[in-house]
């Protein structure tokens, strides 16, 4: 999305990723070949199996996932999409409140989404909508928060 964002603002995009594949995880949501297409058609030039080893005022240093073959690429910029950290520190603080919770309505506090790990979109929203879904119900103890079906086959 950024790739394409920076393209529609006028900028040269290249895209380095030490996967295989350009948004590797979408291949599990059928979207991955149509996120590549879309990009080289808007001219993105797409660096697969590369990772950054260094960056510098004016230039970024790649290297093959494989061999560590290094390249230098002169640059003017660099947007970086990387490994997040969870950031709970709302969290952190209503749990130093608790005291004050039974005042304001509160019975529990819980710890979802981005703010507990984070991950692509999709596990966010299903993290949302499974809370609002189970946040009456009581507690599952050690169940799966999710209906499965049994089935078995029976023969005449």
């Amino acid at each position: 999305v950024l790739a394409e964002l920076l393209v529609k603002a006028g900028c040269v995009v290249r895209l380095v990723t030490p996967a295989a594949r350009v948004s590797d995880w979408t291949v599990n949501t059928l979207e991955q070949a149509t996120i590549h297409r879309r990009l080289a058609e808007l001219g993105v030039e797409i660096v697969l199996n590369r990772g950054v080893v260094e960056v510098g005022a004016d230039h970024v240093v790649t290297n093959c996932v494989f061999t560590d073959q290094r390249w230098r690429e002169e640059t003017e910029a660099l947007v970086m999409v990387a490994s997040r950290t969870p950031n709970d520190g709302v969290y952190r603080q209503l749990l130093d409140r608790a005291d004050a919770w039974a005042d304001a309505g509160v019975r529990s506090v819980k710890l979802i989404g981005d703010a507990q790990a984070p991950a692509p979109i999709a596990w966010a929203t299903y993290a949302g909508h499974n809370y609002a879904r189970l946040v009456d119900e009581a507690p599952l103890g050690d169940a799966l928060p999710f209906r499965r079906e049994v089935t078995a086959l029976a023969c005449p």
